[in-house]
């Protein structure tokens, strides 16, 4: 029986209002050098995304009923994640710790099969992974505007306390004008020795100028270019 050779992926991991960011994978996305890297997105995202394709964002109807039900269906039927489904419908975890270990479970259901991950992150998907970054197989994170901060709430422990502790390379662009964090986060927060953080002219909407853009792909490419 021929063995199967193992994939290198670059996993997408979106922000929370997914549908805002859809010209910004596109952008990003579009024409990028991958390397022989394969796209994959966060499988909660995959299911929103198909949703969207097929029903629009703006049905309530579908947001708040059909989506949460399929995404269950998901977490509890193909990830077999019983428990963590329990722990979230009874508000015994937050919406982000429950997709922490979603994404965990399936990082690790594909690591058997993966040479090399590189993983991009938006928003609050940049908590996720780099939550987990030291726990589970990633070779380099780069994340496009982290939420360092609530822009009403302020300050909490869970976004930011972990990133002095990050194992893994990991590149942060920020944006200046971001109200989740602009560039007093390079004095205002602890980062480890494997973080860069590299400002960019932008809010956190990350609606790039071409300038910025090709600097960002640019970015992300090398990293890809070299895990040969």
């Amino acid at each position: 029986m021929r063995k199967q050779s193992k994939k290198k992926y670059l996993l997408v991991l979106g922000r929370e209002a997914l549908d805002r960011d859809s010209y910004l994978y596109q952008e990003i996305l579009g024409n990028l050098q991958l390397g022989g890297f394969e796209v994959v997105f966060d499988p909660m995202d995959r299911i929103r995304f198909a949703f969207m394709r097929r029903l629009g964002s703006e049905n309530m109807l579908i947001n708040r009923i059909f989506l949460p039900l399929f995404r269950a269906m998901y977490v509890v039927l193909v990830q077999r994640q019983w428990v963590d489904f329990l722990l979230f419908i009874m508000n015994r975890i937050s919406s982000l710790e429950f997709r922490t270990r979603v994404v965990a479970k399936y990082i690790a259901g594909i690591a058997p099969h993966t040479s090399h991950l590189v993983v991009l992150a938006r928003s609050a998907g940049s908590i996720v992974i780099s939550s987990i970054a030291n726990q589970i197989t990633v070779d380099h994170i780069i994340c496009l505007g982290y939420p360092f901060k609530h822009p009403e709430d302020g300050d909490a422990a869970f976004r930011t306390e972990h990133l002095a502790w990050v194992e893994k390379p990991m590149m942060i662009f920020q944006g200046e004008r971001d109200p989740y964090g602009g560039r007093e986060v390079a004095n205002q927060y602890t980062l480890s020795s494997h973080i860069q953080l590299s400002f960019i002219d932008v809010d956190h909407d990350f609606l790039l100028k071409e300038s910025d853009l090709l600097l960002v792909k640019s970015e992300i490419e090398k990293v890809l270019m070299s895990k040969q």
